[in-house]
């Protein structure tokens, strides 16, 4: 029987690995909750227990770490847009799916859309640097199909790109603001199935409220009953 050697490690290896997906969920989490200027690579070797040295396997630098983190997460939505398959089908239907779907991965990936906002709003390590082309593809595709829709006449005639932004910041606010969701339903967690079946019918309405031409878009999900809206004492 052959012997068992243990076989030193290189210096500055951890001793146990973590992948680079791992890493990437952890800087996410980090760069979206703390911002760019107070993540470090320090923060992120503290939260996934590797030593800062071990980090430098996988980033060269704090930059090269938030254009991966962001890369990944756009990626994955212009995926979804094309998963979506917005070329067939009837318009409203796509735009349906395309909703769902990206309801689907915020719930699963919440700190994507504070991440994403964050940066959407102050624009100054990855939109106007690195990631300004994926990003232009992704609104590309959005403002293509809203532009079929309205050639077609399934849309109403309208900006496209200011359609779009409206269109996507629906869909990051509600997770991007998790911690006052929270606080004003008690408690009540956002990210339960629940409250992302609910998001899904609250985001289906008011996205073809936008789109729709005005007498479409008073069809809407019909499965649950409006809410009676209490009317003030005298």
């Amino acid at each position: 029987m052959r012997e068992k050697f243990d076989v030193p490690r290189r210096p500055g290896r951890p001793s146990h690995p973590i992948g680079r997906d791992r890493l990437l969920r952890i800087a996410l989490d980090a760069f979206a909750r703390l911002g760019y200027g107070a993540t470090s690579l320090g923060t992120v070797a503290e939260r996934s227990g590797l030593r800062r040295a071990s980090l430098y396997h996988h980033f060269a630098t704090k930059e090269a770490m938030y254009q991966a983190v962001l890369d990944e997460v756009v990626s994955d939505l212009r995926k979804l847009v094309l998963a979506a398959r917005l070329q067939s089908g009837r318009f409203e239907e796509r735009l349906d799916r395309l909703g769902e779907l990206v309801t689907e991965y915020l719930g699963r990936q919440p700190s994507a859309a504070r991440l994403l906002l964050r940066e959407l709003v102050e624009g100054r390590h990855y939109l106007f640097g690195a990631g300004r082309q994926h990003v232009r593809l992704a609104f590309d595709l959005i403002e293509a199909f809203l532009d079929a829709g309205m050639r077609e006449g399934a849309f109403r005639r309208q900006d496209t790109r200011q359609l779009a932004m409206s269109i996507v910041g629906l869909h990051l606010f509600y997770f991007a603001a998790s911690d006052l969701l929270r606080g004003l339903a008690g408690g009540a967690d956002p990210f339960s199935p629940e409250q992302i079946a609910s998001r899904k019918r609250a985001l289906r309405a008011q996205v073809r409220a936008l789109c729709l031409p005005a007498a479409a878009s008073t069809r809407t999900d019909r499965s649950r009953p409006a809410r009676k809206i209490a009317q003030p004492t005298r």
